[in-house]
């Protein structure tokens, strides 16, 4: 509809409740909008520019422009701009003249000028802006990050909240320095992680801002990532001190196959008598050097469609093979199951199908909760029993990822560096010979069965009860050996 517009008509009368009409005798009236539905009225005056007017809506009234524009790809397109509220303005004949620029810089743009000025505002972006654009990135990238990798980025976040209004480029070296060393003080680490993302993120805005920049033609807005003040005034540790960091706070504590190795196995022993199911899961994560809740997550292969199995870590016993789905460096990794491995998933498969006999309960993990209220369906806390199995052992300290740093000391000693890499899914893509020196299945399956005959050996108790056959000879105990030197 095209009214002349003027300065009265536009903020006093026109409302979402009535619409108005040209009647054909030029008479304008307003009539009831039932509906309420949104309208737009295009402004006829001789001082327009084609295409401006006004739209009413139930909350607001905005000016807006709307031409159609040459495009050398599609020909024409039609771009509708919205100017800003009305009361934005002081009058309407002001609303025009922005109406104009708004025109020039479509016909030079090709593209819709409020867009153009969100993006080229990039240096207007405060601190949440920057921390939801890297999300939203995270999160639909090819590989989208794991929820543990969102759950420390939405850390990093929260302890940067008293910045989320701040701009980028409001925050300087010092500030920067004064917030990185304020966490620190508290926790090192989380200072570290949470500066390396605030850093990325920036990182990638400015990357997101080159490329519309040169799409657009024109300069980027931002350029510098004051986040890099840190990494030049050295405010990260290096590797070597991580390291001595690890040492000192006693973190990284994995067992020695001289005596604390020996400890932990007949301790475990033991725990399979009163809590089966937990000590299996510490079993099997040990003789497989896996992640935690790469093991705690595993599935009965039968118990799996074949859609399901291509995304999620199982069992096949048939083929005696585990399987284990976009890892922490996004590959999927595969281990063969070497004899005492089998010997421990066979028995869990025959003590489950004993308790779930006669019933219609069919749960898929081979390490199943111990409540039927758990979210993740699987076991996942080890905590209790690790403690107690230290203390029996005369252990000081023992973590989860310390079973695949054991693995890792036993592995080292045993085979070759290719295989330990390949063993605990270490990949380095830097590195052109990796892909030549891939090692054969074979040699994998046969370097893992040393390594589990290497851990299980250093409890007697332990290794006769999984593997003394035909095939395996039992070990003798150290008492038995020194009655039969008595």
């Amino acid at each position: 509809m095209k009214i002349n517009l003027n300065q009265q008509l536009v903020v006093k009368t026109l409302s979402i409740d009535f619409k108005p009409k040209i009647l054909p005798d030029g008479q304008l009236i307003f009539e009831l909008n039932e509906e309420r539905k949104p309208y737009f009225i295009t402004d006829a005056h001789r001082d327009a520019p084609v295409g401006f007017g006004v739209k009413v809506s139930t909350n607001k009234k905005v000016y807006y422009i709307q031409r159609r524009v040459s495009d050398s790809d599609s020909g024409m397109q039609v771009i509708r701009a919205t100017l800003g509220s009305v009361s934005d303005f002081d009058n309407i004949a002001q609303a025009r003249d922005e109406a104009r620029r708004y025109v020039q810089q479509m016909k030079q743009t090709k593209r819709n000028p409020n867009k153009v000025k969100r993006e080229t505002h990039a240096s207007e972006l405060m601190i949440k802006e920057i921390f939801e654009q890297y999300r939203r990135h995270l999160t639909t990238r090819s590989k989208p990050a794991k929820p543990n990798t969102l759950l420390v980025f939405d850390k990093a976040q929260n302890r940067l909240s008293d910045w989320a209004n701040l701009r980028v480029k409001d925050l300087s070296g010092n500030e920067i320095l004064r917030k990185f060393d304020e966490i620190a003080v508290k926790a090192r680490t989380a200072a570290e992680q949470t500066f390396r993302w605030i850093n990325v993120a920036v990182k990638y805005a400015i990357e997101i801002e080159a490329i519309n920049a040169q799409t657009q033609q024109r300069k980027p807005s931002i350029i510098y990532n004051p986040f890099t003040i840190l990494a030049v005034q050295k405010k990260y540790r290096t590797r070597s001190e991580l390291e001595d960091s690890y040492r000192e706070k006693n973190i990284r504590n994995p067992l020695s196959p001289r005596d604390t190795l020996k400890q932990f196995l007949d301790a475990l022993y033991y725990k399979r008598f009163t809590n089966r199911l937990g000590a299996d899961y510490l079993l099997v994560t040990i003789l497989s050097g896996t992640r935690k809740e790469e093991s705690a997550s595993l599935c009965w292969r039968e118990k799996l469609t074949d859609e399901e199995a291509k995304r999620t870590n199982y069992v096949d016993l048939k083929n005696r093979l585990l399987f284990f789905y976009d890892t922490k460096n996004r590959n999927n990794h595969t281990l063969p199951i070497c004899d005492a491995m089998y010997r421990i998933l066979e028995d869990r498969k025959y003590l489950l199908d004993e308790v779930n006999v006669g019933t219609s309960y069919k749960n898929k993990y081979v390490f199943p909760a111990r409540s039927k209220f758990s979210k993740a369906g699987h076991y996942s806390d080890s905590k209790e029993l690790r403690i107690k199995i230290c203390e029996e052992a005369g252990i000081v300290k023992l973590g989860m990822h310390d079973l695949r740093r054991t693995f890792g000391r036993i592995a080292e000693e045993l085979v070759s560096y290719a295989v330990v890499k390949r063993l605990l899914n270490h990949k380095n893509t830097t590195d052109p010979t990796e892909r030549y020196a891939d090692p054969h299945w074979d040699r994998i399956k046969e370097a893992l069965q040393r390594i589990e005959l290497n851990i299980l050996s250093k409890s007697s108790n332990l290794y006769n009860s999984l593997l003394a056959s035909s095939k395996y000879q039992p070990i003798a105990s150290i008492e038995q050996e020194i009655k039969e030197v008595e």
